[in-house]
């Protein structure tokens, strides 16, 4: 019999730890609630005010995109949930259990993400078609409800799914890499809503501003007005495959090689 755990079991392991977390129904909760209430917010104020909106507030409203704000803080959530899911681990050192039950570091570090990355996707897309119908159900009033089929829309929904899914993916590499709380929700925070700033610092060009994840998020989730500083959506994703490329790659070599 091989010494080894097969990969089912580290896989269902990974899963009692981290629906065992008491911070990941919670910070759940928090995203669902942030989103939810700011699309009917959103919506509600543009149906209020859409008969004193000039020509080009009219052009430019996004039935979509703008109610999607609430995902501007629902991101924090989830690329928080991907840390606690990692440096708890560590923080407890039960992550030395971890290790000396499993030896084979990399199969961890997959089985880690996978549940991760598996459950916050999942996560992402339920909350970015209840935020959708939400939002629509509001601005149906005023009769400016689009629908899944209308051009960019669904696109725009998964893509908001896949953006909070890849958030999560990369808190829980940058705490792989970290290991503890304070330190990876910084570098979460900074990359999320100060690389935009350090980015237009160095250059105003569009063309760098662009690999800033926050501005890959609303290229993936337009619909009818496009800013020209946004991505293509095809860019966008290719933004976000490239960050996590990056983390998770340093994340296995960090785990490998560092001592626990």
């Amino acid at each position: 019999m091989s010494p080894f755990p097969p990969v089912r079991g580290l896989l269902a392991a990974e899963w009692t730890k981290l629906r065992s977390l008491r911070s990941t129904p919670l910070i759940l909760a928090v995203a669902a609630a942030a989103t939810l209430s700011l699309a009917v917010f959103q919506a509600r104020s543009a149906v209020q005010s859409w008969d004193t909106w000039g020509p080009r507030a009219r052009t430019e409203f996004d039935p979509v995109f703008g109610t999607f704000t609430g995902f501007q803080l629902a991101q924090f959530a989830f690329g928080l949930l991907g840390v606690l899911a990692v440096t708890a681990e560590y923080g407890t050192g039960t992550i030395r259990a971890t290790f000396a039950a499993a030896p084979r570091r990399g199969r961890v570090v997959a089985a880690k993400l996978l549940v991760i990355g598996g459950i916050a996707s999942a996560a992402g897309e339920l909350l970015a078609f209840l935020t959708f119908f939400t939002g629509q159900a509001a601005l149906a009033g005023k009769h400016l409800d689009v629908g899944l089929g209308d051009p960019n829309v669904l696109r725009a929904v998964l893509g908001q799914g896949f953006y909070v899914g890849t958030v999560a993916l990369l808190g829980a590499a940058i705490g792989m890499i970290v290991r503890h709380t304070a330190g990876a929700t910084a570098v979460v925070v900074g990359l999320l809503f100060l690389s935009v700033i350090v980015l237009k610092g160095i250059s105003n060009s569009p063309a760098l501003t662009r690999w800033a994840p926050g501005v890959a998020g609303e290229g993936l989730t337009w619909t009818t007005f496009h800013d020209p500083e946004w991505p293509s959506a095809g860019f966008a994703t290719l933004v976000c495959l490239t960050y996590l490329a990056v983390t998770i790659t340093a994340a296995a070599v960090c785990v490998t090689r560092r001592d626990v």
